[in-house]
């Protein structure tokens, strides 16, 4: 498709379409369009009704939907379905095996309108969402004058230059990969130590300079000293090769240490500026990866780029720069030789280019299958008691030896690669070696050359080999840092959180009053987690938020936290957009008790303080006696000192909950956020920790979410959520004699509480 139509589905950043209309279909949809009737959205089914392969579009637009089927030539389109709007009563996407279709009910029965594949199925629920909130619209007896448009679509899962499947949606294609590039980008962090890299660069030609001067004192000592019986020049000469020797051994220690300091420095940069960046990342980024494939980046990859960026460019033109100056030197010893010489190269260029494509493709694969041991050791190790109370060590054991096994075959299969690579290598300037010692024997016995020009040449033969050997292990080395480069530079071309917009609001304080205005939000395009939430709360309220597993509170709070932009509707801090606020100066000014508190290893006072690093010894007790947690602590046998292990483990869930509670007291929060704060505890635990939190509520707004209701009785509102929607909002009392979901679910607890007392 070499022609963009005017109608197409956006990259979420604005630029690529992700599905482009052909310009066929595009002239159809152009050519049926009323006068006042836009496009929508569009989905492309690619399954017909028979169950046969073939090429559909449904059309969306404010005023009906319709299908087209056309063979490529617009003049031959037909619209097999059409339906008004105002004659729809109901959307659904049905999913089939290996398919699903579109369904919509109208006034008489249910219509299939097309069939697609999995690939189209997220576009098809957009497309039914839309096509939902277009029918209540008719059913409230609105006009539909205009259709919204779709929210920030998924990125692509295929290359948009090969077509290529990608292992994970928006992640680069190792196909299209520019290497070039990737190395320009990665020297270009060499460029602020560009004194160090010159003085290094300086070391290395003279090293290699030097490795020049001994082949040709070899020809002088063999033709003008060994042949003439010079014996005063014989001095000369051995003094000349023992100065040379030391000189390089004097180079090479000082070129050994700036090498491996300029490596090092650079590794530094690289690690600090790629964990900085971690930190900036969107939660979204981390749904996404489990911690051990980003661990496995941060060490095993970056240490990889160590040798190449010290090193690797260096060698490249020394390389380059010494094949160039043998080169000159073979000619102007024997030209003839000199042809012979180079029979060898081409087939080694060819063989390398060769390798470097089929070794980078394999190192995709190792880096993959290691960063799946990083994983699953990243899962199993802090989960620990969890394999053993369930006896599945065994079970773990043969996960890890599977996981080992695909990773050894795949170094294996590098190692077969460059076990026969390199050694050809080695054929190939043997044979040349070879040639030039019987051509340039033959020479000799004629008396075309003399025997110190055939070994001064086979001298500098073998530097002139080495180079060419050397492109064949520095291409090896290249995959290496091509693909850990790649994979490094993912992370860093992920995009971050907008945390430093230089015209975002800060409000400092925030008041409180917060505003939901019409807001929806979806993980994943076509499936919301809310749909058109509004409600307003004032600045000290209390809110509590109710309803089943997945109805959307924690999904409100991360958008109250911002921990996600909303796709459609807004935010409103004491009337501002939280999309205007600047994120840090935000949350600073927030709290979050959560179910499942997080402590970090080291000591109570240092998770403590975590809030406030700068707190004072008195404010930090004073947070822990507000939290009721300062009786436990000063018990401990090191009190505020105790180390409490990776994530609290030491301590029992209600101690952890009363430390985490400490750390927002201290805080001093303008907004708080509870989630299920009292939900694993005893009774006489939550008792101590609703005291806790009563002290903690008190002129602040508060946001609680507690499956056991009792826990909200004292909020001035509840807010009950169902499948996304807000259902129901008001007092205690006036919800439990609505007879609505939240009275419901009070009986329901009720009932449960009389199981469980009898």
């Amino acid at each position: 498709m070499d022609h963009f139509a005017d109608i197409e589905m956006e990259h979420p950043a604005g630029g690529t379409p992700l599905r482009m209309l052909p310009p066929d279909v595009a002239a159809w949809v152009h050519r049926v369009l009323q006068a006042d009737e836009e496009v929508a959205c569009c989905l492309y089914a690619d399954i017909l009704p028979d169950g046969g392969f073939g090429e559909r579009w449904a059309f969306l637009t404010n005023r009906r939907l319709m299908v087209l089927s056309s063979d490529g030539a617009p003049d031959k389109a037909e619209m097999p379905f059409e339906m008004p709007l105002r004659h729809i009563e109901d959307a659904a996407v049905r999913e089939y095996v290996g398919s699903s279709a579109l369904l919509v009910t109208g006034p008489d029965r249910a219509h299939e309108v097309v069939r697609f594949s999995r690939g189209s199925h997220q576009e098809a629920s957009d497309l039914c969402h839309r096509l939902k909130e277009a029918i209540e619209k008719h059913k409230a007896g609105d006009e539909v004058d205009r259709i919204p448009p779709l929210p920030p679509r998924r990125v692509a899962h295929r290359c948009p230059h090969c077509g290529r499947a990608l292992r994970r949606a928006g992640d680069p294609c190792i196909h299209c990969s520019d290497r070039r590039r990737i190395l320009v980008r990665l020297f270009s962090h060499v460029l602020p130590y560009k004194g160090y890299a010159l003085v290094g660069l300086a070391l290395t030609l003279t090293m290699t300079a030097l490795a020049v001067v001994p082949p040709y004192l070899t020809k002088v000592l063999v033709d003008d000293v060994i042949g003439q019986n010079n014996l005063s020049l014989f001095a000369v000469v051995v003094a000349l090769l023992t100065g040379v020797y030391l000189a390089r051994a004097v180079v090479t220690t000082f070129r050994t240490f700036t090498l491996e300091w300029l490596g090092n420095k650079v590794l530094f940069d690289l690690r600090v500026h790629l964990y900085d960046h971690l930190q900036l990342l969107p939660l979204s980024y981390y749904n996404q990866r489990q911690t051990g494939q980003i661990m496995s980046r941060i060490t095993g990859d970056l240490q990889r780029l160590q040798y190449f960026i010290a090193e690797g460019f260096q060698e490249i033109l020394v390389n380059i720069t010494t094949m160039i100056f043998i080169a000159s030197i073979l000619l102007l010893l024997d030209p003839v030789l000199f042809l012979f010489a180079l029979a060898p190269v081409p087939i080694i260029a060819a063989t390398t280019v060769l390798f470097g494509h089929h070794i980078h493709l394999l190192y995709h694969r190792i880096w993959r299958r290691m960063a799946g041991l990083h994983e699953l050791l990243a899962d199993t190790i802090p989960g620990i008691r969890v394999v053993k109370s369930f006896a599945q060590e065994p079970r773990e054991s043969d996960r890890f030896a599977r996981r080992s096994a695909e990773l050894f075959g795949q170094e294996m299969r590098a190692v077969k690669l460059a076990s026969g690579f390199f050694p050809f290598l080695g054929l190939m300037t043997g044979l040349g070696s070879i040639l030039i010692f019987g051509v340039g024997g033959w020479r000799v016995l004629q008396g075309q050359t003399t025997l110190g020009t055939l070994i001064a040449f086979t001298g500098y033969l073998w530097q002139f080999y080495m180079p060419i050997q050397q492109f064949g292990r520095i291409n090896h080395r290249l995959q290496h840092c091509v693909t850990s480069a790649e994979r490094v530079f993912e992370i860093l071309d992920s995009e971050p959180e907008p945390v430093q917009q230089p015209d975002a609001l800060v409000l400092d304080p925030v008041q409180g009053e917060v505003e939901f205005r019409n807001v929806s939000f979806s993980y994943e395009p076509g499936k919301y987690a809310l749909q058109d939430i509004s409600f307003k709360v004032e600045a000290g309220e209390m809110v509590g938020l109710v309803g089943p597993s997945g109805a959307g509170k924690s999904t409100l709070v991360h958008l109250l936290s911002r921990f996600y932009d909303v796709s459609s509707g807004a935010i409103l801090i004491d009337g501002h957009d939280i999309r205007d606020l600047a994120i840090w100066p935000y949350r600073e000014q927030m709290g979050v008790v959560l179910q499942e508190p997080y402590l970090f290893h080291g000591t109570i006072w240092e998770n403590i303080a975590y809030a406030n690093p700068n707190a004072s010894p008195d404010e930090i007790i004073a947070a822990a006696r507000a939290a009721n947690c300062h009786n436990f602590i000063v018990n401990m046998p090191d009190g505020y000192d105790t180390v409490i292990g990776e994530r609290g483990q030491t301590l029992s869930g209600g101690e952890r909950q009363r430390v985490s509670i400490a750390r927002a007291v201290l805080r001093d929060p303008r907004i708080l956020i509870l989630d299920e704060a009292t939900a694993s505890v005893d009774t006489e635990t939550e008792m101590m920790i609703q005291t806790a939190i009563e002290r903690l509520v008190q002129n602040r707004t508060t946001f609680a979410i507690a499956h056991r209701l009792s826990t909200l009785r004292k909020a001035n509102r509840l807010i009950v959520l169902e499948r996304g929607r807000l259902v129901e909002m008001g007092t205690h009392e006036d919800l439990v004699h609505s007879g609505g979901l939240y009275s419901r679910l009070c009986e329901l607890q009720s009932e449960l509480s009389k199981i469980q007392a009898w």
